[in-house]
């Protein structure tokens, strides 16, 4: 399933790419043109815009309209939408959080003068975008996403 996600809602589009979904955020895009990107790439809108939501519900574009503040209960909401099926985040299945472009695993020694030299004691599996080369690894960050997911999980 491939989403575009709007503006206000980017720890979503990240969370989405991070479980592996193909989610594209646009924060400067007139409607009528996320529409047709939507309708082009056969894309789900999520947002909090109603006027965008019924509109893409007359053009038959699938969307989610969200209606919470909390991200565990919008991530909820996308849930009962879309039917979304997900497992745990890994960077094995996860996508880049600047140009949603697959990550693929990389050999640390190969990034040695891309990342702190910490990072590298204390990190065993990285991961490049090939697209932006931006580099991955399993940090305290992806422990907190794996704790939003348990309790998505627990909640739905």
């Amino acid at each position: 399933m491939l989403f575009l996600v709007d503006a206000m809602l980017g720890n979503i589009a990240k969370k989405l790419q991070l479980l592996g979904f193909d989610s594209e955020y646009v924060s400067d895009i007139d409607d009528s043109k996320l529409i047709e990107k939507a309708k082009n790439e056969n894309r789900t809108i999520i947002s909090r815009d109603h006027n965008l939501v019924d509109r893409a519900k007359k053009n038959k574009i699938s969307s989610v309209y969200i209606t919470k503040e909390n991200e565990i209960e919008q991530f909820l909401e996308i849930l009962e939408t879309t039917h979304l099926q997900f497992d745990e985040i890994s960077g094995d299945s996860a996508r880049c959080t600047k140009c949603n472009s697959p990550t693929l695993r990389i050999n640390k020694l190969k990034i040695e003068n891309k990342v702190p030299q910490g990072v590298l004691e204390y990190n065993d599996k990285f991961w490049k975008c090939d697209t932006c080369d931006q580099i991955y690894w399993e940090g305290t960050h992806i422990k907190n996403l794996q704790e939003f997911v348990h309790k998505i999980k627990l909640k739905s």
